[in-house]
């Protein structure tokens, strides 16, 4: 589908046909513009995974048809059983020699024709990769659901917090990955050098440090296990941790200074929360309904270790690329074609292949500051939710979709008060920290409510740190709900304009099982 749009978002469309869809922004995985290649990745990846997609002013939107939103699929039962088997032992290892086939090619060895030959091939073994993510993932989404659905009948209001309260506290990768960090702060204290290199951020000094390369050695274990994901699935031109360490590290740095708020804290005080709340609704339920309970709970409890899972090696897919479209950059800037490599993010890969051919755009230069300027422009602009056809209110959304996307949420008119969907049990006063990029998480402070458009597994790490969690987009089963529950922290997702609506530094209250944020105080009140 092509089509031109002002940045007013007002589209001229291509097929008149197309302007009768509900063009919805995928915020929850998309919440800044693409950069051209990143947006010709997931393009090429896009045929069979779900609606029509099409970008506009680098954000994307996916077509819903107006008044249909889609549903489980036809025949599928809320039956998780052997997914997580198929996961770990079928799609798992298929992935990982995919990616690791791509991280460890010698790209310095080729010249840059060779390299700009292979290319799609490269993109496209990514693409297999991420694809595998998805498999038969749908049972456990349905399962949890289900276990949701009967929750809020057998529970009352809160029954669906309720519910997703007792999926976590699980192991999972994001999990692991603050957990990782939490021993990296550990063996940082027990090296007084290196703690004191940390703690005032001269990390170019830890080699030089006593038992210095102790510590650099388990970072770089570290590294090689979770530092290759891409920031976010929309964020291919954006450098991983294994590439710049210093996010990593100044969150270990942070857990240095308070330990109290460090991940494997928080994950304990996760599985209580679980265990009680298990235990509260076998108690509150009739003993005629037990034994469906517990059905339904354990086809539900692998969701959280396959979903999170899934999303470490979807954006290692993402990440991982950036590895030989860095080295055809660093060949293009040896060539005296561009000045630096990080400008090929900013062509397409139709241009890439060219430009690494010795043909293709005369003025390659301009290109690349052209469009960096228009990403950067881009990315102060606030997107509507839709384009197109006018959609429903959200009121004939089906519960899954709401719960995993967070359709169907009525904002509030009320000057102090956002609503959401509730996410995470629990109530939180405090800071409101509104931070629009993991880049400038280093402003979270412990006790500050973490305000985002949305969060990926790199910023898992931060929720040790937050009292809450506000989220522009998502619902219950989204991956910020998923992290908020298994830090133990409330959390309100979907509130499409948590991130206009609160000022930094204002006082606000989280309700995380009402979906409720009041703010108190504003920031110069």
């Amino acid at each position: 589908m092509t089509a031109t749009s002002t940045d007013e978002f007002q589209v001229e469309w291509e097929d008149p046909a197309d302007a009768e869809l509900t063009w919805t922004w995928d915020q929850a995985h998309f919440p800044k513009p693409l950069s051209p290649v990143g947006e010709d990745i997931l393009s090429s990846w896009a045929p069979g995974m779900g609606p029509r997609r099409a970008v506009f002013n680098g954000y994307l939107y996916a077509a819903m048809p107006q008044g249909a939103q889609p549903g489980p699929p036809a025949g599928l039962a809320p039956d998780s059983t052997g997914v997580r088997e198929i996961w770990e032992r079928e799609a798992l290892p298929q992935i990982r020699e995919l990616c690791g086939s791509i991280r460890n090619r010698d790209y310095e060895g080729m010249s840059a024709a060779e390299l700009g030959h292979v290319l799609d091939e490269l993109v496209g073994d990514a693409g297999k990769a991420f694809r595998l993510t998805f498999g038969t993932f749908m049972g456990l989404v349905l399962a949890a659901n289900a276990l949701v659905d009967f929750c809020e009948e057998e529970l009352g209001a809160e029954g669906a917090v309720h519910a997703v309260t007792m999926l976590q506290g699980f192991e999972n990768e994001s999990a692991a990955s603050g957990a990782g960090l939490s021993r990296l702060a550990e063996l940082a204290a027990t090296q007084p050098e290196v703690a004191t290199a940390i703690r005032e951020s001269r990390f170019d000094d830890i080699g030089d440090a006593d038992k210095g390369e102790v510590f650099l050695r388990e970072m770089q274990r570290y590294l090689d296990e979770y530092g290759w994901r891409a920031v976010a699935w929309g964020d291919a031109h954006l450098a991983t941790w294994a590439e710049d360490p210093s996010v990593p590290l100044n969150l270990i740095r942070r857990y240095l200074i308070d330990p109290e708020h460090s991940p494997a804290a928080a994950q304990r005080r996760a599985a209580v929360q679980r265990e009680e709340a298990i235990q509260q609704a076998e108690s509150i339920l009739a003993a005629s309904k037990l034994d469906e309970f517990r059905e339904l709970l354990r086809n539900a409890q692998d969701h959280v270790p396959v979903s999170e899972g899934r999303a470490l090696w979807q954006l290692i897919s993402i990440g991982t690329l950036r590895i030989p479209i860095l080295s055809l950059g660093r060949k293009l800037v040896r060539a005296g074609v561009i000045d630096d490599a990080e400008d090929v993010f900013y062509l397409r890969l139709a241009e890439l292949r060219e430009v690494a051919a010795g043909r293709g755009l005369e003025d390659v230069r301009t290109t690349v500051s052209s469009r960096r300027d228009d990403l950067e422009r881009w990315g102060r602009l606030i997107p509507p939710r839709t384009l197109g056809r006018e959609p429903s209110d959200g009121s004939d959304a089906p519960p899954l979709m709401r719960r995993f996307l967070g359709h169907g949420v009525d904002v509030s008119t009320e000057p102090r008060v956002v609503t959401g969907n509730p996410a995470s049990r629990g109530t939180a006063r405090g800071r409101a920290r509104v931070i629009m990029s993991l880049n400038d998480g280093h402003r979270l402070e412990p006790g500050d409510i973490l305000v985002c458009p949305s969060t990926a597994p790199p910023w898992t790490p931060l929720f040790a740190i937050a009292a809450a969690v506000v989220t522009d987009s998502g619902g219950m089963l989204s991956h910020s709900a998923i992290v908020a529950r298994e830090y133990a922290i409330p959390c309100v997702v979907g509130t499409q304009v948590g991130t206009q609506k609160i000022k930094d530094g204002a006082t606000i209250t989280v309700d995380g099982a009402q979906g409720l944020v009041r703010i108190e105080v504003g920031p110069n009140e």
